[in-house]
Parts: structure tokens; C-alpha cells; sequence
């Protein structure tokens, strides 16, 4: 019993492992693994502060603007957040038969509305996937799950700029296709980080956020 007992945990043990390895980043279908190299985007400790030093004119015209309470410093995802993104784009866009590229970041600002809550007034960022267009060379702003009866990517870009309403409209994407209605519209972009402010935890070794 108790041999049988060691065996099944060796094989629990080797299950868990490959669900760690390979499980947070894969899609079925997907044969692309990441390889666990440094990515060459990666900058030095002393470029960070330089960058950091760079954009401070910037945060203290804001702090000014918003008569004197400081800006949001930073925002925060968890690593499973990323993790479950990227494979959820992954399986959406290969849903659409479109094979996402990217991921393009938005500098935004909450909203002075109920819904922002505390957020209410502070900068923040979206995450808004893309996909590579080979006749312009760029990659597009687009979202799986807004794709135009002929296989077209709605004009994501536009809608965020200009507003569902107001988005251009292009060869064989009606406006109606991309807003059936008033009511809020689904869509794949994320947001929702833990931002600071104004919630800045107390950093070690740091007087201040």
C-alpha cells in the first residue's frame, strides 16, 4: 500500500511539473513555446532611473493640473494575469482566424465617474492586441472578438480615439456591426491594474512611492 501510495505521488509530482512548464503559456493549437532567454528589450538599472528622472517634468505638470494630488507612479498585473492573457488572445484570434501579433499599451485616464471609484481622475494604461497587416507593413489595433462579416478586423483604433459612434466607416464594416447598441460593448481589451496611487504600498528601503 504504502509503495503504491509513493508511486502515485511520483507521478502527481511529474504531472504538477508539466502543468507549471508548459501549462500557463500554451494554447491547444499553438506550437510556439517561449524559449526562457533574456529578451533583448530589457534595459539597465541605470537607464530605468534616467527614464524615471526623464518623466518627472512631466508627472509634476500633472500634479500641478490636478491641483497638487499626485498622479498614479505605476500600475501592477500579476504574473498569472499576463500568463492567461496572452492565451486568451492566443485562442480568441485563432477563433477569428486572425493570428495576433502583439500587444499595443494605451496611456489613458480613468474617467470622473462612478465607475472609476477611487481610480477616479488617475493615468493608467489598456492593453489592446494587434495583428500583423502585410500590404502597409504595421501591426494593427484589433480585437478578436469584433471581426466584420467579411473576415475584416473592425477599426479598433478609431473606437477608442473617436468612439464607437463616431468610428469610420470602412469597406465592408457597418457601424452597427460594431455598436449594436447603447449598452456597453465586450471586448478583449484589458485594464483593471492595481494602480499607485492610490494605492502605493511602502516600498523597502524607500522614503518614499
Amino acid at each position: 500500500m504504502k509503495k503504491n501510495v509513493n508511486r502515485l505521488i511520483r507521478v502527481s509530482s511529474v504531472v504538477l511539473i508539466f502543468l507549471i512548464a508548459y501549462g500557463c503559456d500554451s494554447v491547444p493549437g499553438e506550437g510556439d513555446r517561449s524559449s526562457g532567454e533574456k529578451p533583448k528589450e530589457t534595459i539597465s538599472l541605470e537607464r530605468a532611473h534616467a527614464m524615471f528622472e526623464a518623466y518627472q517634468e512631466r508627472f509634476d505638470v500633472v500634479t500641478e493640473f490636478r491641483e497638487g494630488r499626485e498622479d498614479a507612479r505605476y500600475g501592477w498585473h500579476s504574473l498569472e494575469f499576463y500568463e492567461n492573457y496572452i492565451a486568451y488572445l492566443k485562442l480568441a484570434s485563432r477563433k477569428a482566424g486572425i493570428k495576433v501579433s502583439g500587444i499595443r499599451m494605451y496611456y489613458v485616464a480613468y474617467p470622473e465617474d462612478d465607475q472609476a471609484g477611487e481610480y477616479r481622475g488617475y493615468q493608467t494604461y489598456i492593453y489592446v492586441p494587434t495583428y500583423y497587416d502585410e500590404k502597409s507593413g504595421d501591426h494593427i489595433a484589433f480585437d478578436p472578438l469584433h471581426i466584420g462579416n467579411d473576415g475584416v478586423p473592425l477599426p479598433i483604433h478609431d473606437v477608442i480615439v473617436n468612439g464607437k459612434k463616431r468610428s469610420t466607416d470602412k469597406a465592408g464594416v457597418s457601424e452597427a456591426a460594431m455598436a449594436r447598441s447603447m449598452a456597453e460593448t465586450e471586448s478583449s481589451i484589458a485594464n483593471m491594474g492595481e494602480m499607485c496611487e492610490p494605492n502605493c504600498p511602502e516600498e523597502v528601503g524607500s522614503g518614499s512611492n
